[in-house]
């Protein structure tokens, strides 16, 4: 009773909404959404001239050594005075739907920039169907401090090559975990969103100091509701900053980019997961 009491009024501020962005900005056109087709966007390899550590699982041991810090960064969208940082999932830059989704963001106003988190060598199955011995190795190749420092030199591209300051972040499954990590004090990205970040840990919730907006999906082995209410709660509790959570259903992870675009449940949770994120962006970058 109480859902049929409130639903006109829901219904009726929701078209109001839509019918006023569609006439202002993009944000309310699924057609700048490209689900298949070519990219639009280039590569360019920039390097901030600061050594990174990288590393290496070597014989169940890690090796540590040192790497120039030039990275690949998959870049689109006209010039802008405000970006997007895009944080991939383990299917990297080189997966074509990540490419799809950055120029749709190109598309909706903001420069682009998505660095290459793996160096070249990205997953070719998901983690939740590695087995524990290729989870651990691909993880222990990708450390939070190896993927912060390939992070930086996309950001310094941003802020010093195109002289980009309002600068959001969006990340998929493992760089839904970052762009959560870089919403902290001091980093230079002003709002983030993550659709099903895997493995975010309660101290970079907490830690958030910048608006951030979460999709999840009900169906995620590897964010479940007891997780997701877990991070609800903690934004609940512990942050003063704007915040917005959404769940869609009939979804599973990966939807905020690798959606089955032939389930209809599926193809709208990825586009309204986009424009949840282009809507929040356009608030508060």
């Amino acid at each position: 009773m109480l859902g049929s009491k409130f639903l006109p009024a829901l219904w009726s501020i929701g078209f109001s909404l839509c019918a006023t962005a569609s006439a202002t900005c993009p944000v309310a056109d699924v057609s700048i959404i490209a689900h298949t087709g070519e990219s639009v966007g280039t590569e360019v390899v920039h390097n901030n001239g600061k050594p990174n550590l990288s590393q290496t699982a070597k014989d169940r041991r890690r090796e540590v050594v040192l790497i120039p810090s030039s990275v690949t960064l998959y870049t689109t969208g006209n010039p802008s005075d405000k970006a997007v940082l895009y944080l991939t999932d383990i299917f990297g830059i080189q997966l074509l739907e990540n490419r799809l989704l950055a120029d749709s963001f190109g598309r909706a106003g903001y420069f682009v920039v998505a660095p290459d988190l793996f160096n070249g060598t990205p997953a070719t199955v998901d983690l939740v169907d590695m087995t524990p011995v290729q989870r651990e190795v691909f993880l222990a190749a990708a450390t939070p401090e190896d993927t912060d420092a390939l992070i930086a030199t996309g950001l310094d591209y941003l802020q010093n090559v195109k002289k980009i300051s309002r600068i959001a972040t969006t990340g998929y499954c493992f760089g839904g975990r970052f762009a959560f990590r870089w919403l902290a004090e001091g980093t230079g990205v002003s709002v983030g969103f993550a659709a099903h970040p895997s493995n975010l840990q309660n101290e970079e919730i907490v830690a958030i100091t910048n608006p951030v907006a979460i999709a999840h999906a009900d169906n995620d082995s590897a964010n479940p509701a007891a997780r997701q209410a877990e991070i609800n709660a903690l934004l609940l509790k512990n942050t003063t900053q704007p915040y917005t959570v959404s769940l869609y259903g009939g979804n599973s992870h990966g939807f905020g980019v690798r959606a089955n675009i032939s389930d209809p449940r599926q193809k709208f949770g990825k586009e309204q997961a986009f424009f949840q994120a282009v809507r929040f962006f356009d608030t508060w970058v």
